[in-house]
């Protein structure tokens, strides 16, 4: 017989179907492993005309692997976890005339791996899973086992690149805590690394592990340990510094990430997710020049297309990834032409990638383009068929404030996930009906408001059984968003000036979470301080400090007015909050107030110098910025402040000579003016890619001139 398919399964009776219906009518046997179901595995395989061996787990992938291939009855197999699957069809003949006219003992494939839904999560890398089990090919390795020839050591088997693709979604982050896959494998890891505590391998897929239980000040440790290790030909050396490089990232060490990359980005001038990676790091430590220079060697590595073959690639990362980076730093740069160019094509290259449509539509809304036309592009390039499409097209227009234009999408998009009910609540709230996206919220934590649809008898105590078994559910399933939504319930409540629904205390009350006790005493506080019934005092300062933030987000501008009320801390940074906000007329009135009666706090100035600033108003400015300094501003985005200010005074200065010296160029000396003053234009441009100004979302820029009522 010609090819097996060879399945490696323990309790996946929620995936081994779909795996086995993607290779009917391909092989001349299939072979399920499994270790151990007391599921219905071993059924579901059977029912596909499965032989299954029973391996008992001996803590071992290459045993329980091996156990199987050493079964095997044809010259060929295919090899597929459970989770995996071939991702598009595939003829039976053209695989076996591959086989059988092969010179090579082994094949590599294509491997798509999903880590989440939306587009573009999704990494790719080649392996050898289709080759010859009659010469004596065998796996190694307790996990992350590898295959090689018999006698030949640690060295893996290679071969050539098939047309075959496999799609692999068991390290979805939802999985993976599921199945408990990461406790599993750092079991494992660690039993290898006993004996063997130096291997750079099994300390990478230590540090790989630790990420995936997000312990990722750990797995750093790990990596660079393996970094230490490895070999500088290691096949998995390029990922290992990826890897730690997005650790690092995470841990906002964005300068020992800009460092590991800027030592290797030379070695591997052809991967394009190390440049991408280093444009990141340069872009969160506002080396904007810098990082747009990465940004275009990342697109230069994407063009070239060998990256595949060697590395482990992220969907995008040297076109419309990268594409999104370079924009970014364009815009940072004043080029709002060039960044909403470039944001356009990433979204041609990936319609539904979200970054590149978010922004897009902002330099659409910056340039002064419409809603209703940039709501019009969005749905030329997604498109209105699906419900996915109609929410990612909402969110990016309540992204930029256009809260009209997203509602009908919104309403067209039902049902939605918790998630898209908060920004779909948020956008009802920009649009002034607070009470609706009350009930929107309400319905996502599984409640319904007490007025819509009340049965005659025992509606009440319905209503209360209900909120507390949706509590229960929510916080079993470990989801990250019901602080969140009560949090914007409560404020839609205190916006339509009531107090707190009796449906959200009954989700509320009675839990044994702490976070649920500490968030229900926090709310009930308020709605008391709010009613005049509580001090401030007996509210939580970091609770209320969330609440007014998220109040001035959702655009609840005399709510927020009470609610920093309810401390002194509150109150006196009020001014600062507004400004972060967007709200920058109103910002201004209060701190030129306050200028009066106090002297304004350094991060104050800042503030205000930064108003002033955008007023070109730049002596004014330059005292504000040095005033910010010796009263312990930001060092750095205070001094490139006042270096702003100073360049700017520096041009208004010669722009007169300039001009007169372009009427009688012989005046001056042939000119000296616009050379002077092309120098200044250049220090400014470089002094801006420094990324000191506060950056506003589209949504807030359009608060600039709201008045405090």
């Amino acid at each position: 017989m010609l090819l097996g398919i060879h399945v490696l399964a323990c309790n996946e009776e929620d995936v081994l179907g779909r795996c086995l219906q993607s290779v009917q009518g391909l092989a001349d046997e299939i072979i399920v492993t499994d270790t151990g179901s007391v599921d219905r595995t071993a059924a579901i395989a059977e029912a596909y005309g499965a032989r299954v061996i029973q391996q008992t787990w001996e803590d071992d992938f290459a045993a329980a692997r091996n156990a199987g291939l050493d079964a095997a009855r044809t010259i060929w197999v295919l090899v597929l976890d459970a989770d995996e699957y071939l991702g598009a069809i595939v003829q039976r003949t053209d695989l076996r005339e591959l086989l059988r006219s092969a010179h090579t003992d082994a094949f590599r494939v294509t491997i798509e791996n999903r880590y989440g839904g939306e587009t573009g999560e999704t990494v790719s890398h080649e392996a050898v899973r289709l080759f010859r089990v009659d010469r004596g090919i065998r796996y190694q390795g307790v996990i992350h086992e590898q295959l090689v020839h018999p006698g030949s050591g640690p060295i893996a088997v290679d071969g050539q690149l098939c047309k075959l693709t496999l799609e692999h979604d068991g390290y979805m982050p939802e999985v993976i805590a599921r199945k408990g896959k990461a406790e599993r494998n750092l079991r494992l890891i660690e039993k290898a690394l006993l004996m063997e505590p130096d291997d750079p391998f099994h300390l990478y897929n230590k540090g790989v592990t630790l990420c995936q239980l997000h312990k990722p000040k750990d797995a750093c440790t790990a990596f660079s340990l393996a970094y230490l290790f490895a070999r500088a030909e290691a096949p998995y050396r390029p990922v290992l510094i990826r890897d730690w490089a997005k650790a690092l990232l995470a841990l906002d060490d964005f300068g020992g990430a800009a460092a590991l990359l800027h030592r290797e980005v030379d070695r591997y001038a052809d991967y394009p997710d190390m440049h991408l990676l280093y444009g990141d790091s340069l872009m969160r430590q506002r080396r904007v020049m810098e990082a747009r220079s990465a940004y275009e060697t990342a697109l230069e590595a994407g063009a070239a297309g060998s990256a595949a073959a060697r590395y482990v690639v992220e969907a995008g990362a040297g076109t419309y990834r990268a594409r999104c980076g370079l924009a970014a730093a364009e815009a940072a740069l004043g080029r709002g032409d060039r960044a909403q160019r470039l944001y356009a094509a990433a979204a041609r290259e990936a319609p539904r990638y979200g970054p590149a449509l978010a922004g897009w539509a902002e330099q659409q809304q910056a340039a002064g383009e419409r809603d209703e036309a940039i709501r019009a592009a969005l749905a030329s390039s997604v498109g209105l068929a699906a419900p996915g499409d109609v929410a990612l097209q909402a969110r990016v227009l309540g992204g930029i404030g256009a809260y009209a234009a997203a509602l009908p999408l919104w309403r067209a998009a039902q049902p939605l996930a918790p998630a898209d009910a908060r920004a779909y609540a948020a956008c009802l709230v920009g649009a002034g009906h607070a009470g609706e996206a009350r009930a929107v919220l309400l319905g996502a934590l599984g409640v319904r408001a007490a007025d819509e649809g009340k049965p005659e008898h025992g509606g009440r105590v319905s209503l209360v059984t209900e909120a507390v078994e949706q509590r229960q559910s929510l916080l079993s399933s470990r989801e990250p968003y019901w602080p969140e939504l009560c949090m914007d319930t409560a404020l839609c409540c205190w916006c339509e000036g009531e107090a707190l629904d009796e449906e959200l205390r009954s989700w509320l009350h009675g839990s044994a979470d702490s976070g649920m006790q500490q968030l229900e005493a926090a709310l009930l506080a308020m709605d008391g301080f709010l009613a005049g019934t509580v001090s401030g005092l007996a509210i939580r300062a970091d609770i209320a400090s969330l609440l007014l933030e998220r109040a001035l987000r959702l655009g609840m501008l005399p709510l927020a007015g009470k609610l920093k009320e309810s401390g002194t801390e509150l109150r006196e940074g009020y001014a600062e909050q507004l400004y972060l906000n967007g709200y920058t007329h109103a910002a201004a009135g209060l701190l030129l107030s306050a200028m009066e009666s106090r002297q304004l706090r350094a991060t104050e100035l800042f503030c205000l110098g930064e108003i002033l600033y955008g007023k070109q108003l730049y002596g004014e400015a330059l005292s504000l910025f040095e005033q910010a300094l010796q009263h312990g501003a930001p060092p750095e985005r205070a001094r490139f402040g006042a270096a702003a200010c100073s360049l700017s005074l520096a041009r208004e200065a010669l722009l007169p000579w300039a001009t007169a010296a372009s009427a009688q160029s012989q005046q001056f000396g042939g000119g000296w003016p616009h050379t002077d003053l092309e120098q200044i234009g250049t220090a400014l441009t470089r002094v801006q890619a420094a990324g000191w100004r506060t950056r506003f979302s589209a949504a807030q820029r359009r608060r600039a001139h709201v008045q405090i009522g």
